[in-house]
């Protein structure tokens, strides 16, 4: 049975009460996905994150914990998701490790190659042009920057049975990889897994640095 189109509105962007308790729910029953991309990132001491749909941010402040991060940054469009991450990640953000915006992810308010590590969990599904948010994420990445896109897709009936498709858009793992082919990324990977039920995948993306890119034309 679907999920009331209400509820599912509130996933997509959480507002008021009921979006606080949401982003209290997406927060625990999100963790191994978000703790997935985390190792597919291959974080290390000095690396620039952004995290494109952030949330609650529990994926930054976990991310900050595995590792001492610089100059990240939180993008979303909700409030009541960034009023939970900037409590959740106070110190980082006290220290300017990390800032959080309010902004739509198919312009991010960053100029190019500013990031060096990106991920989006669970949100591509809202993007009505999802080929113009991934080339944000291509843009404001570095050369030799890696991208992990967390998603289900219409292969997991169960998400495709239980969403109005009015609100979520589950795509083709095909379709991810040959739109971040296509945005310019070297070789996207795609791995899957079964996550309590929910068929996962994480499609993992280099931006190609400037000599690759050059040769992959001739």
């Amino acid at each position: 049975m679907k999920k009331p189109e209400f509820i599912a509105r509130q996933g997509r962007r959480p507002t008021g009460l009921l979006g606080a308790i949401v982003a209290r729910i997406m927060a625990r029953e999100t963790r191994p996905e978000n703790e997935r991309a985390l190792h597919l990132l291959d974080l290390a001491d000095g690396d620039s994150l952004i995290d494109i749909g952030c949330g609650h941010g529990e994926t930054l402040f976990k991310a900050d914990a595995m590792v001492r991060l610089a100059g990240s940054a939180g993008v979303d469009f909700s409030e009541v998701m960034l009023k939970r991450a900037r409590a959740r990640n106070r110190d980082a953000v006290w220290e300017t490790r990390l800032t959080l915006h309010c902004a739509d992810t198919s312009a991010l308010p960053f100029p190019d190659n500013r990031f060096n590590k990106a991920l989006s969990v669970h949100t591509i599904y809202f993007w009505p042009d999802p080929a113009a948010h991934l080339a944000e994420a291509f843009r404001v990445l570095r050369s030799g920057g890696r991208f992990v896109l967390c998603y289900r897709s219409t292969a997991d009936r169960r998400a495709v049975d239980g969403f109005p498709d009015t609100v979520y858009r589950f795509p083709q793992v095909q379709e991810i990889e040959g739109m971040l082919s296509r945005v310019g990324y070297f070789q996207p990977e795609t791995l899957t897994e079964d996550i309590a039920g929910r068929l996962t995948h994480w499609s993992v993306a280099v931006k190609p640095k400037a000599k690759d890119s050059k040769a992959g034309r001739s």
